[in-house]
């Protein structure tokens, strides 16, 4: 029908639009920060964990609430807000041990808000949820015009200029959410009940683990991009530069997703974004030319858009009923949480013990091993199948 189709249209832009524009703004900023006051790499390493493994309490706790009261809203603007005032304490920090709170405040506050805004929109779009990628892509139009504008401005400021200019986007998130069609379950459903049947399904447990070794490989790029990038003698403006480059790969991914979607399935797409994966981390490992960055920033629209629309969508589709927002945050810790931890706390060993491009190396020799493995295992079980 076209209300269930249109009503997350508008809507569902705007939110990703600011929300990723926020994002953007100081997510990938957060580890040159602990480093200019001062912080040792395993600090740093630490702390850039503590997004990723605070994110596996916060998400799944605050999206279990939602489905268990049906409060889907309510919820959804408390975390907003919770997210925006947790930014601002960042720059009280003058240590590790100052700034670990403030750290882990910010992921339990902040991590819930895409699962809810990620599940409204899929349940809004139907059977026709292969749209998803159309709507999401304005995520990646707010990341990209905002990370060359913060670049520039921390070269002419500083990096503390990040924190506001968060808040100010997350308040216009807030604003967008006002007409987002958020999913309502009237009193709820018994989330524990719907645990036991997601957990007794075998499928969850081959998405999950190809969920988790991807997220550990992203986490790599994902913590350590602008260090790299520091070290091999690159300005502001062309780290900023890197992410546009990174969202020109994800619009036109995004846009065509559903395509692959239809042709392919979603796990065969899994894999194939995990194989790439592999192909970027190997990139950077041997890359010394700052301006040559630019090139496996492309590949982040297999590594990331392809992957998100497979994830989401094989999410929902498995997601007993009433449970589309707790199998989101599931989705989402596993890959930026679980595997965000793994991927930040074993880069920051690396990083201190080799240095960063061999860190790199290592971490695609990992992704690399994992999808030919979940490759011999996919072709295995549809062999069993037809026999």
């Amino acid at each position: 029908m076209p209300g269930r189709t249109d009503a997350p249209g508008a809507a569902g832009k705007a939110v990703y639009f600011f929300f990723y524009a926020a994002s953007a703004s100081l997510l990938p900023v957060l580890t040159l920060y602990y480093e200019s006051v001062g912080l040792a790499g395993g600090q740093v390493g630490i702390l850039a964990a503590l997004w990723p493994a605070g994110s596996v309490v916060g998400a799944a706790t605050w999206a279990a609430a939602a489905d268990a009261t049906g409060r889907h809203r309510r919820v959804l603007v408390t975390t907003i807000l919770s997210s925006i005032a947790a930014a601002q304490l960042f720059v009280l920090g003058v240590g590790f041990w100052s700034l670990l709170p403030v750290a882990l405040a910010f992921a339990l506050a902040s991590s819930p808000v895409m699962p809810l805004v990620d599940n409204s929109v899929l349940e809004s779009l139907g059977e026709d949820r292969s749209r998803y990628g159309r709507v999401r892509l304005w995520g990646a139009v707010g990341w990209g015009l905002s990370a060359p504008l913060v670049g520039l401005a921390i070269d002419r400021a500083e990096l503390g200029i990040v924190f506001p200019v968060y808040g100010v986007l997350m308040l216009l998130t807030l604003a967008a959410t006002v007409r987002l069609p958020v999913t309502t379950m009237g009193s709820g459903v018994d989330v524990r009940a719907g645990l036991r049947l997601m957990a007794s399904d075998r499928r969850w447990l081959l998405f999950l683990t190809i969920v988790l070794v991807r997220g550990a490989g992203g986490a790599f790029t994902h913590h350590y991009l602008f260090i790299y990038m520091s070290a091999i003698g690159s300005s502001g403006v062309l780290r900023g530069l890197a992410l546009a480059a990174s969202t020109v790969s994800e619009l036109v991914v995004f846009a065509v997703a559903h395509r692959f979607l239809r042709r392919y399935g979603s796990r065969r797409l899994l894999i194939a974004a995990l194989a790439v994966t592999s192909v970027r981390l190997f990139l950077n490992s041997v890359i010394t030319i700052p301006e040559l960055v630019l090139l496996p920033q492309l590949l982040h629209g297999v590594t990331f858009s392809l992957f998100l629309v497979a994830g989401v969508t094989y999410a929902q589709e498995i997601a007993p009923k009433g449970m589309g927002a707790t199998a989101q945050s599931i989705f989402t810790s596993t890959n930026m949480g679980v595997g965000g931890v793994l991927g930040a706390l074993l880069g920051g060993y690396l990083y201190q013990a080799f240095g960063i491009q061999r860190m790199f190396l290592a971490a695609a020799l990992m992704t690399g091993t994992a999808a030919l493995l979940f490759l011999f295992v996919f072709r295995g079980r549809r062999r069993v199948r037809r026999s």
